[in-house]
């Protein structure tokens, strides 16, 4: 049988010796003489199909295997179809004589199209098992013998996939997906939704990201979106793997003292909450971003330097006012690494000595010394945000915003410390995600908000359902490298 199938005139079809000049050539419940035609007869005329792919490759399969198809030819001997096989036929293989149909149809035309156009190809899991099956079988239809198989002789992998007509790679790929994918992500292949190579990939992943991949393939309104599947594939997974994680924080027993607030000055804070050196993982704060507070950099540079591990992380929003002198003063005493960017819509700052209206805040990121590299996780440096929150503080940091940090720098159960509290949003944050932290004030009256603010929130938290879910934009921390 020819590798194509449902032909829309002759692929059930067989040819049946008659006689010993022609052939009758049956399908169905109809059969049409087929003869052997003198190939200079034929007239071949204008020919629509331009590209003819590989003849010298078809001429060997005929020679191998014979021709399975007939051309046809009209009664006055003009080509109707199987201008390939008539080209492999008379300038490869030098036959004088070719088995024919005869059909008589009006329109030359219309009989090339339908030849080449109303027929449906195989699909790639149909290759795969055509493919296998020229493996697995010698020519003329015998199952190889154990000798056959031991003497090394037969179809290899590549001739057949020569054969085939495709290359090794594509039939490793559309292999490995009909042998481990869901018959959904195999028939999306099929369809041509995703390449093979594509669904080989999503062949590692769980069967539910799977089909989770192929709901997004179905849905996708173009052929970008499909080809970006893999990308939407890690997303997924980062967000089941975020999702777990966040469920597994809020489910874990905390300590009730995990979290503490002092009324004190910065520079004491070590002292008052009794901080041991090279015990916190993450200092994350907002500082003031008036002139007035930069003498107390080199104080809260000199503070995190003290109580961070090695390698420890800084995190510091800093405003742009004076920012020069503020990094200076970090300088000396931590080891600069990024500058990030938090960005918000609605109302912007206006600056009226430089005439500049700003809608970001950067925040710097230091270390105390070299983090080692599996220390990092992957962090997007740009934070946008849908809206502020100022209820507690009027230079609030959103607690979406703080959280996005704390996961993305710090694991559950790190100490984080923020020496200048406000609103105490890292506090809640880090109650929230099964951090410790200390945190302070030199207000009174944010410090006592902050504990009601505290209290609160734990209520919240533990009469709400803990669904997995958590606030933030998971795109801030899809970690490619732990998927």
């Amino acid at each position: 049988m020819p590798f194509r199938n449902d032909r829309n005139s002759f692929n059930q079809a067989r040819l049946v010796p008659c006689g010993c000049s022609g052939y009758i050539f049956t399908q169905g419940d109809h059969s049409m003489n087929t003869t052997s035609i003198t190939i200079s007869d034929i007239q071949i005329g204008e020919r629509h199909r331009k590209e003819l792919g590989d003849i010298g490759s078809l001429a060997h399969s005929i020679s191998d295997d014979g021709l399975l198809q007939p051309i046809g030819v009209t009664p006055d001997n003009r080509l109707v179809f199987g201008y390939r096989r008539l080209l492999a036929c008379r300038d490869n293989l030098a036959w004088t004589e070719i088995p024919a149909v005869v059909i008589d149809i009006e329109n030359l035309t219309h009989g090339e199209w339908i030849e080449n156009t109303i027929r449906k190809d195989l699909t790639l899991s149909e290759m795969v098992a055509i493919t296998d099956a020229l493996r697995d079988f010698t020519r003329g239809g015998d199952r190889r013998s154990d000798q056959y198989r031991k003497n090394g002789s037969g179809v290899t992998k590549k001739e057949a996939c020569e054969i085939a007509g495709w290359k090794m790679d594509k039939y490793d790929d559309a292999k490995k997906v009909v042998e481990n994918a869901i018959d959904e992500l195999v028939s999306a292949m099929d369809k041509g939704e995703v390449s093979p190579h594509a669904a080989a990939q999503l062949v590692e992943e769980p069967e539910d990201i799977q089909r989770e991949a192929v709901e997004k393939l179905g849905s996708a309104k173009t052929a970008a979106e499909r080809r970006g599947i893999l990308k939407t594939v890690r997303r997924l997974k980062n967000q089941k793997k975020l999702a777990e994680r966040r469920k597994a924080e809020l489910e874990a027993p905390l300590d009730p003292d995990s979290v503490k607030i002092f009324h004190t000055p910065l520079q004491q804070l070590q002292e008052v909450a009794n901080l041991k050196s090279g015990s916190v993982q993450c200092v994350l704060t907002d500082i003031p971003y008036d002139g007035e507070f930069v003498s107390q950099i080199g104080d809260l540079a000199r503070l995190a330097s003290e109580v961070l591990v090695e390698g420890g992380i800084f995190i510091c929003f800093v405003g742009q006012h004076k920012l020069n002198d503020k990094m200076r003063a970090f300088d000396e005493h931590l080891t600069y690494q990024w500058m990030g960017t938090s960005r918000w819509v609605g109302r912007c700052n206006q600056m009226h000595a430089v005439k500049v209206v700003s809608n970001y805040t950067p925040f710097v990121i230091y270390t105390k010394g070299q983090r080692k590299p599996d220390e990092w996780t992957k962090w997007v440096d740009t934070l946008d945000l849908d809206r502020q929150e100022k209820e507690y503080h009027p230079w609030q940091r959103p607690l979406a915003e703080v959280e996005s940090l704390l996961l993305s720098f710090t694991k559950p159960g790190d100490l984080v410390v923020d020496p200048c509290g406000g609103g105490f949003t890292t506090a809640v944050a880090c109650q929230r995600l099964g951090r410790q932290c200390i945190s302070c004030d030199i207000e009174k009256a944010y410090v006592v908000q902050g504990l009601e603010r505290l209290a609160n929130a734990q209520a919240s938290e533990e009469a709400e359902s803990l669904d997995g879910t958590v606030p933030i934009d998971t795109d801030l921390i899809d970690n490619e490298q732990a998927a």
